[in-house]
């Protein structure tokens, strides 16, 4: 359950992402979703929401120091706490492509 301020930073992050931008670009690359094919303007909602709330609920918990992402078909939620626990910032991103190394 999110309390207020949390739920607030949710719903502000959900009217302002660029939904259409996503859709646009998964229907281009005809990237799908398992269980829906392209998912439309709705499911990518849905699912911001949901993993907003997952790293929200992840970022709460004692193991995580200061930040925590979910992240599922390019949708990206990431979640900040301060050294109380309070969830101070929110993040979502659609992710194209990424790469990491760590020098090995």
């Amino acid at each position: 359950m999110l309390i207020k301020g949390e739920q607030k930073m949710v719903d502000e992050i959900i009217e302002n992402f660029n939904f259409q931008r996503c859709y646009d670009v998964m229907k281009h690359l005809k990237w799908s979703w398992a269980s829906t094919g392209v998912p439309s303007i709705e499911e990518l909602k849905e699912s911001a929401i949901e993993r907003l709330e997952r790293a929200i609920e992840y970022a709460k918990t004692k193991e995580v120091k200061d930040s925590c992402y979910v992240s599922s078909g390019g949708i990206k939620a990431t979640a900040y706490k301060n050294r109380y626990g309070r969830i101070i910032a929110l993040h979502l991103e659609f992710v194209l492509t990424e790469w990491n190394s760590d020098g090995d």
